[in-house]
């Protein structure tokens, strides 16, 4: 009995690992082929709010990661029971008229039997042998694509190469044109270059932007007497995701950090007061200048801290998904994608356009496309299904809308006294131009359109998005003295850029670096708050926590997570349940759980309390462990506070 027991507990360890294993390989395979990411950009990403994302980004993960894994799991499974029952049954009882079988018995006596015990005894361990191998070859190629090797070196290596090289626009005379020009900002999401054809400085045989390749015919994209191709910014480390390309493109700066530990990895940037307070952006400058500014986008404009930055740089006024939502522009409930499509953005965004055009102030309207969002874009009404994939069915869409929404802005009467920045905010993250050759640089698509002035230099010009920052205004007629701002240069001057002068490798190896002066402007104040975890409750088993004290006024509330790791539910071998923390008095709450005990249990329990930020659910504020241990019905318990890793608390 205490061998099958031993077997039955290493059949379900083996399950276990086969499952783990297929699992993460498959997870890190998902990123390899689904997003060119960063270290950088996962780090931001995984620890900034996530409310406003696309509910098909998680289905993504779960088709390509759980369903395999579980099926493999079932398949595995399956031949096991079919080997158990025939290394038990009488080979003259297997499957008679079955050919296979027939065929067994035509073998010796000994045989047949020694083949099906080796198969049973083996199929599992084996399965897992190659789930392991998988694994561990697919993390480390993504381990080695991530860089994270190179991540940890540098990570523990500060540079002063930022500040050294920094021009802070505060101390830079910016003159502006007595008939200062409107300015529209056109966030291109994932529009890159590469998706032209290769006559057009593409990567493919067709072009699927082909009326944005015609478009920098009456435009300026900085490629000199190299018109027929397209040129387009780079994207540094730590702007190659939407927050960070808008924040390079305004501020002239990569969005660079610092990663607090509390417990957890976590950035804080939702209950900060200010984003990067000290220093100077576009949205500064242009609001000095008595700007009205708009930022329009279909999604939730909280996410990624977007509503932050444009908040305390500009004061914007917000046109996103919550504001059209909550106004009747949209019926009740509806939500496709990350919020609404770029049909709706451009409808109203005209609408919007002609209600500004009525003001005597000049304006500033910035905007955001989301269709072409990976892994696989957004195709609505307006798009024809030419190509087999579905992304590039939402690229070839967004070169119709966004050229036809450029057309009839050409037909208003404000469109004079107007300049238009079309740019992509980063490369895309899907693996669509995974193809493109080793030595193609990918850049995202710049236009100014109706620019104030030429560019003083009539040659291809290598420039990044942070050099967006300073080229906007000078291609709104402002001139810059120095031709420099943050660590952006005016393209219409005659000034090198940064990438010109050190190279991208260069670069993107210092910003990989620590800068404390970096960490000194981001501000970022760590959220703390006083949280009394309390004495597991044996008689009626209830967990619980008051947090009391919290740093931040932005936290309007807490909502929290009961993990017990081990405790078999009918969708997975863990128990989670999420509830929302109660404000018992003014700026006190308190979370408290019932802990199941329908089945006997012995395991580690993690308490996660998560701020929460204008009702979105921002970062995580701490963790804590317990060890329970019980009967069915909880009886026999014994319990005690504990680190991540079960060790015992002292105190």
């Amino acid at each position: 009995m205490k061998t099958q027991k031993k077997g039955r507990i290493l059949r379900v360890l083996f399950c276990l690992l086969l499952t783990a294993a297929v699992l993460i390989g498959r997870i890190a395979q998902w990123v390899m082929e689904q997003a060119s990411l960063n270290l950088d950009e996962i780090l931001f990403t995984l620890t900034h709010p996530v409310d406003g994302t696309d509910a098909g980004f998680y289905w993504s993960i779960i088709r390509f990661s759980v369903i395999p894994a579980l099926a493999i799991l079932f398949v595995v499974l399956t031949l096991q029971t079919f080997l158990d029952h025939q290394s038990k049954s009488p080979r003259s009882k297997n499957w008679p008229g079955n050919p296979a079988a027939d065929a067994a018995m035509t073998r010796p006596a000994e045989e047949n039997p020694r083949i099906l015990e080796a198969a049973r005894r083996w199929l599992l361990p084996a399965s897992v042998l190659i789930a392991l191998g998988f694994c561990v070859l697919t993390v480390w190629r993504l381990w080695t694509r991530l860089g994270v090797s190179e991540y940890l070196k540098n990570s523990g290596q500060t540079s002063t190469w930022i500040e050294d090289n920094y021009v802070d626009p505060s101390g830079v005379s910016i003159t502006f044109p007595e008939k200062k020009k409107n300015l529209i900002y056109l966030y291109l999401e994932s529009m890159e270059v590469s998706y032209a054809d290769k006559p057009s400085g593409g990567i493919f045989e067709e072009n699927y932007i082909p009326n944005l390749t015609r478009a920098v015919a009456d435009a300026v994209d900085f490629s000199g007497p190299d018109a027929d191709k397209l040129n387009g910014a780079s994207s540094w480390k730590y702007t190659t995701w939407t927050m960070g390309g808008m924040f390079a493109a305004t501020s002239g700066l990569p969005l660079k950090i610092p990663i607090e530990k509390n417990g957890v990895d976590t950035n804080y940037m939702s209950t900060q007061d200010s984003f990067f307070p000290n220093i100077v952006t576009l949205g500064d400058i242009l609001q000095k200048q008595g700007y009205e500014q708009d930022l329009l986008i279909g999604s939730d404009a909280t996410f990624g801290g977007r509503r932050l930055y444009f908040s305390t740089h500009g004061n914007y006024s917000f046109y996103d998904y919550m504001y059209y939502s909550e106004n009747g522009f949209l019926p009740p409930g509806y939500k496709v994608f990350w919020g609404f499509e770029d049909e709706k953005l451009f409808d109203f965004a005209k609408e919007r356009l002609s209600e500004l055009a009525g003001q005597d102030q000049p304006f500033n309207l910035t905007m955001l496309t989301v269709d072409t969002h990976y892994p696989d874009g957004y195709t609505c009404r307006l798009c024809k299904d030419t190509y087999e994939s579905s992304y590039a069915n939402a690229i070839a869409c967004s070169d119709v809308q966004v050229s036809a929404f450029l057309d009839w802005c050409r037909e208003q009467d404000w469109y004079a006294d107007t300049v238009i920045v079309v740019s992509g905010d980063h490369p895309t993250m899907a693996s669509f131009c995974d193809g493109a050759p080793a030595d193609y640089v990918r850049k995202v698509y710049t236009a100014y359109l109706n620019p104030a002035k030429e560019p003083q230099r009539d040659e291809w010009r290598e420039y990044a998005t942070v050099d967006n920052f300073p080229t906007t205004l000078s291609a709104m007629g402002a001139d810059i003295e120095g031709g420099r701002l943050g660590l952006g240069c005016d393209l219409f001057s005659s000034e090198d850029t940064l990438t010109e002068q050190y190279g991208r490798e260069k670069i993107d190896e210092e910003l990989s670096r620590t800068s404390e002066w970096m960490n000194a402007q981001s501000q970022v104040e760590p959220l703390t708050a006083d949280i009394t975890y309390d004495p597991y409750d044996e008689e009626n088993h209830k967990l619980s926590f008051t947090i009391r004290n919290v740093s931040s006024d932005k936290v309007d509330g807490f909502r929290c997570c009961m993990k017990m790791y081990g405790y078999q539910t009918a969708s997975g071998p863990d128990y989670i349940e999420w509830i929302s923390a109660q404000e018992t008095q003014k700026g006190v709450w308190r979370a408290e759980w019932n802990v199941p005990t329908d089945q006997a249990y012995e395991g580690i329990v993690k308490l996660q309390p998560t701020c929460m930020v204008d009702g979105a659910r921002s970062n995580v504020l701490d963790l804590h462990y317990y060890h329970l241990k019980y009967d069915a019905g909880g009886g026999n318990c014994e319990w005690y506070e504990c680190s991540a890793n079960g060790k015992r608390l002292e105190g």
